[in-house]
């Protein structure tokens, strides 16, 4: 009978295994082996690869450490020296220790590098800097592909030489190795080829892409030097950063350099590099922009030549010139500078055209062109129209004058008609007697010393820099306070001389034309000048010109002239040559000759002080004058007025800027107001003319007229013409009598001389 529990209650009954056979149970069965199943066996291969990555894994590693910690630099430093020259001819120097950098990338870092000029060529290397370093991204290279992103010079110094013979130091004539970029699959270049020829690394393997996403550089210089002509220039605190992703994209660029003080900020972007490369033009546009001074240029340049539009600004002529070196005046230096030209180069020319120039007053216009030629000077060209130009305030007429920084010759102090602050006075004659009385030497008022000629080096072998052709049409152009209303003028310059021609000359409502010569080719600056005016306004050219204001008439002036020195005051103590002066209807100014021999013949003494208000007119003024270092002297002056004849002579010291000359004013018989024959009898009074151009004094010389024989002839003759009285008479008429009643010693003078009447 079988025992059943009822279902539900009490614990449920064990399940029973299937067995497997004896001792062997199935999987789960109750009572099976409960042991972890030993591991299968792995094959020998598999075994070998994964030992032996970890094996190379750790070598590479261990090899990294090595080649990090002890690279081989030596050997990296001749490479690379041996491929710079074998590729350029130019020696690279490395004289600082050579490493390989991980941050801020990897590459390679090169100190106290230096690059020499072109081979034969000697001087400072073309550029010397502290560091130079190259950083390549490490993915990119694992893919078999450089991709440079970090360039950086460190402190540079580009010195950018000519030298005596035309050979340029930036000059890369002897690398003739074509830069090439594309895709390839040859085997990896060595970073030797990479750095020191991209093209040479392309016959390896031609790179799929060159990115330089960084190409710094910092705290550098450039210096520029013309060993032919001495022109130099240099700009220092240059960095700058640029950026290339590839060499078919821009070359974008910015940052500041430092020139004559000023900062600088600068940007650029060239389109493209590959163009470069492929000896193609390339756009650059570049703008500079600082405080005195803001330039751009937007167009192409090319491995030989280059084309496009320059523009210029500055809103100060004023500030403008004194960052150059020069000051100009106030007057001159007002208003802004604007420029453009449309510029085309090439390797040996340069060519401005529609240039359109306005600075303060001044305008210009026109084409200019510099070309360089082979065993001779360079060339310039130039056919402009100049207007509104002040010459004594051009940099280089500031640079002859008195030289970089110098001062200017002063001013010479104009002509005052002002009575001057009076000295304490002297005893002043009353009548002729007293003068009589007074020593023999007439003294000489009114004399200032002035300043003088500049002692300042003058150079003029600029003229050396370059032989020239020009055509200059000027208009209202000035030199200090001197106006040339219009000129035509052709300049030609070779072999360190220079001709400058002078024709349809407009000034002072008359004109003129000449011929000036300036020669560099001695020791000496050496000039002629052989010019003709005619119909001049001599008061206003005067006083513009001289500080001159005395002196007023129609004017034809000549001079041939020659002169030689280092300085302005070396130049006119040498000049040699003639000069002529011719004036019609004019009138001395100051000064009334006519009136004071009126006042003689009155018995009085007249003054011969400046005065403003009185003039002596005359019909003709003329003159020759025989100059001879620098002492221009007279013999033949002639002044033909209505009322007096005067003739003179002596001489312009013009080293000095004074006179010494005696005029003799002729009060002759005629007095009908037209003056009478040149050689018609009258009474001749000398007057000395001596002290500065600009303040001379005057010094009548009675005593001379009183001790003259053609006195009393003279006394006679107007006798006739006063009422029949006799010469007596007229002597006491014209003299006075002493202060006893009795004769003055001026009648007994004359009756010792001429008997009495």
């Amino acid at each position: 009978m079988t025992s059943t529990r009822p279902p539900g209650r009490g614990s449920p009954p064990v399940p029973r295994r299937d067995s497997l056979g004896e001792g062997r149970h199935a999987p789960g069965a109750y009572g099976a082996d409960r042991r972890r199943p030993a591991p299968a066996s792995s094959s020998p291969l598999m075994s070998i690869l994964l030992y032996g990555g970890v094996a190379l894994l750790a070598l590479g590693v261990g090899a990294a450490t090595f080649f990090i910690m002890s690279p081989p630099t030596d050997y990296i430093r001749r490479e690379i020296i041996a491929r710079v020259k074998a590729e350029t001819g130019r020696d690279l120097r490395i004289a600082g220790p050579t490493s390989f950098t991980i941050f801020p990338s990897l590459g390679l870092s090169l100190s106290d590098v230096s690059l020499s000029t072109p081979p034969g060529m000697g001087g400072e290397p073309f550029v010397k800097m502290a560091s130079f370093d190259v950083g390549v991204r490490l993915m990119p290279l694992l893919r078999q592909e450089i991709v440079v992103d970090r360039v950086e010079l460190n402190e540079p110094v580009f010195s950018l030489r000519v030298d005596s013979n035309g050979r340029r130091s930036w000059d890369l004539a002897s690398l003739h190795v074509p830069l090439r970029f594309a895709r390839a699959d040859a085997a990896w270049p060595r970073l030797s080829e990479l750095i020191v020829s991209p093209a040479k690394a392309a016959e390896h393997r031609e790179i799929a892409a060159v990115s330089l996403d960084d190409i710094r550089i910092t705290n550098g210089a450039v210096r520029y030097n013309d060993e032919r002509s001495g022109a130099w220039g240099r700009f220092d605190g240059l960095n700058a950063q640029f950026s290339l992703a590839a060499m078919d994209e821009p070359l974008t660029g910015s940052g500041s350099l430092v020139a004559e003080g000023e900062t600088f900020e600068f940007k650029s972007t060239l389109t493209t590099p590959a163009e470069l490369a492929q000896q193609r033009p390339a756009k650059l546009a570049l703008t500079v922009s600082g405080m005195p001074l803001t330039f751009s240029y937007d167009g192409t340049i090319g491995p030989n030549d280059g084309a496009g539009t320059i523009t210029a600004s500055s809103p100060s002529l004023s500030a403008l010139a004194h960052w150059w070196g020069n000051e100009v005046s106030p007057e001159v230096g007002a208003g802004e500078v604007a420029f453009t030209a449309r510029l085309n180069a090439t390797q040996t020319s340069v060519h401005l055209s529609d240039i359109d120039l306005k600075a303060g007053r001044t305008t210009a216009s026109g084409t200019v062109g510099f070309e360089e030629r082979q065993g001779a000077r360079p060339h310039v060209a130039a056919d402009l129209k100049i207007s509104g130009l002040n010459v004594a305030e051009l940099p280089l007429g500031a640079e002859l004058r008195a030289g970089r920084g110098g001062s200017a010759v002063p001013a010479p102090t104009p002509l005052s008609l002002e009575p001057p602050v009076p000295a304490p006075p002297a005893s002043e004659p009353d009548s002729i007697e007293d003068l009589l009385n007074r020593p023999a030497s007439p003294q000489v008022k009114g004399y200032t010393q002035r300043a003088g000629w500049s002692n300042e080096p003058i150079n003029i072998k600029a003229l050396g820099l370059a032989d020239a052709d020009a055509r200059l049409a000027l208009s209202e152009v000035t030199y200090g306070r001197t106006r040339i209303d219009a000129a035509q003028v052709t300049v030609g310059v070779k072999d360190l001389i220079a001709k400058v021609t002078l024709s349809e000359l407009r000034l002072y409502d008359g004109s003129g034309h000449g011929l000036i010569t300036l020669d560099a080719s001695g020791s000496d600056a050496a000039f002629t000048s052989d010019v003709a005016l005619s119909g001049i306004s001599a008061r206003p050219l005067l006083r513009d010109a001289a500080q001159v204001d005395w002196l007023a008439g129609n004017a034809d002036v000549a001079w041939k002239v020659s002169g030689h020195g280092t300085t302005e005051a070396d130049i006119v103590r040498s000049l040699n040559g003639t000069s002529s002066v011719a004036l019609r209807d004019g009138a001395v100014i100051g000064f009334d000759l006519g009136g004071a021999m009126s006042e003689l013949s009155e018995g009085s003494i007249p003054s011969f002080a400046l005065d403003a208000a009185k003039k002596t007119d005359f019909r003709s003024l003329t003159g020759t004058f025989a100059i001879a270092d620098g002492i221009a002297a007279n013999n033949d002056l002639k002044l033909d007025s209505q009322h007096l004849h005067a003739s003179g002579d002596g001489t312009v010291d013009l080293p000095q800027r004074a006179l010494d000359y005696t005029v003799r004013p002729k009060l002759v018989a005629n007095l009908g107001g037209d003056g009478g024959e040149q050689n018609a009898v009258g009474i001749e009074v000398p007057v000395r003319i001596t002290g500065s151009w600009e303040q001379p004094a005057l010094s009548p010389d009675i005593e001379g007229a009183i001790n003259n024989p053609n006195t009393v002839d003279a006394v006679k003759q107007i006798g006739k013409q006063l009422k029949g009285k006799k010469a007596g008479e007229i002597v006491q008429d014209l003299f006075g009598k002493g202060e006893d009643g009795g004769p003055s010693k001026a009648e007994k003078l004359l009756d010792s001389l001429f008997g009495e009447e």
